[in-house]
């Protein structure tokens, strides 16, 4: 039963219970779109060992990025993933290291000054989970780091200025969608509740603001019902206050900030398999506008943005072909290359040599992938140690 959940929680939206699966509505196009970046093209790296979807990607300090847990398994009724690999820039090649503690599935991974990682949450065969868990790179290991207040899937994860990370939201067994939050201590493995937010929250997005306050977006109030709510945390005050609304309600949708205005794009509505968003909008501290269109509707690509180092966005999730943002916000644009189909809750994670890392996610039809692609500069040439072929 617990299994069974997964594909009906975390992925949600391909399927609906007695009805067929629905392929994306086409986009209507957008200016701007039909030619390609003429700096980016997509290629093919080297297979991961394993197919994964919802799984953590992190960079580590030494340049590697470490993939862990996920979905291993077609329609992800079977099979959470244990184990961890790391991809190594240099060599494009991914290699097995620690084992986790606690197989899961979408949780959410932050990265600490320190060099290690920490995994928090997420759904295991036991159900959602309050473990914390700690990947120490110098020893390939995983060890345990403390629990959270209450288990938490579904929820948000952003480390603050001052290295505490804040947990909101989410839902915990038996879908009860949470108002609560906490702020996580890395040094001591302890967390404790800070205020409230104003409704209960799932699949929303959490973004940290130049300030330091976090603007909380949209999300799943229930399974019937998705926010067009707003609302910012006070780190000086651990509280939650209004922060405007958005044109349209949305969950599962991702969001970046640029300087001290925040874009929220993409995403869906309920029923979310007909209604996937191209649309973005603007939150700024004097209030929501409208923003840039993709050329195609997409969600459940949270994890599949990258931020470059010229200030450009590239989006690679939900879609067949990636786009990039252009470092203003004013438009996307589509690359060269495709991902050849469209995933959800595939990983994007820039490389130390400004090339991008997109990994694995799953299909309309919920087959995991074990492809990976590599974003590169086409000045730079492809490098060679990506494969011609998947």
């Amino acid at each position: 039963m617990m299994l069974r959940r997964i594909r009906l929680l975390l992925l949600a939206g391909a399927c609906m219970a007695g009805a067929a699966c629905h392929a994306q509505p086409a986009a209507a196009p957008v200016a701007g779109l039909d030619k390609p970046d003429t700096d980016l093209r997509v290629i093919p790296a080297t297979q991961m060992p394993s197919p994964r979807a919802a799984h953590s990607a992190t960079k580590l300090a030494d340049g590697r990025v470490l993939i862990a847990g996920g979905c291993a398994a077609d329609g992800c009724e079977e099979g959470i993933a244990g184990d961890a690999i790391l991809f190594d820039p240099a060599t494009g090649v991914f290699s097995p290291t620690g084992a986790l503690l606690q197989p899961r599935v979408g949780h959410r991974a932050v990265a600490l000054s320190d060099g290690s990682v920490l995994l928090f949450g997420g759904f295991t065969q036991a159900g959602v989970t309050d473990n914390v868990e700690r990947y120490v790179p110098r020893d390939g290991r995983f060890e345990a780091h403390g629990r959270m207040l209450q288990p938490r899937d579904g929820f948000s994860a952003t480390l603050l200025g001052d290295g505490i990370v804040l947990l909101a939201g989410g839902y915990a067994d038996g879908m009860q969608r949470l108002t609560t939050a906490e702020r996580y201590d890395p040094a001591t493995g302890r967390s404790r509740s800070v205020g409230i937010m104003s409704a209960p929250r799932m699949s929303h997005t959490a973004t940290l603001l130049p300030d330091g306050r976090v603007l909380v977006a949209g999300g799943s109030r229930s399974s019937r019902e998705v926010h067009a709510s707003l609302e910012l945390f006070d780190p000086a005050t651990d509280r939650f206050l209004p922060a405007g609304t958005l044109s349209s309600a949305r969950h599962k949708h991702a969001a970046v900030a640029l300087g001290d205005q925040v874009l929220l794009f993409g995403g869906a509505s309920i029923p979310e398999e007909d209604n996937h968003f191209n649309d973005g909008e603007w939150w700024t501290p004097q209030g929501v506008n409208p923003g840039p269109r993709m050329a195609a509707g997409r969600y459940k690509f949270l994890d599949s943005l990258a931020m470059l180092d010229d200030g450009r966005v590239l989006v690679t999730g939900g879609g067949v072909s990636p786009e990039v943002l252009d470092a203003k916000g004013s438009a996307f644009q589509a690359l060269d290359g495709t991902i050849g189909q469209r995933l959800a809750f595939s990983t994007a994670t820039l490389l130390d040599d400004g090339r991008i890392l997109v990994a694995g996610g799953y299909d309309s039809n919920i087959r995991v992938s074990r492809n990976a692609w590599i974003v590169e500069d086409i000045a730079g040439g492809a490098n060679p140690n990506t494969s011609d072929t998947n």
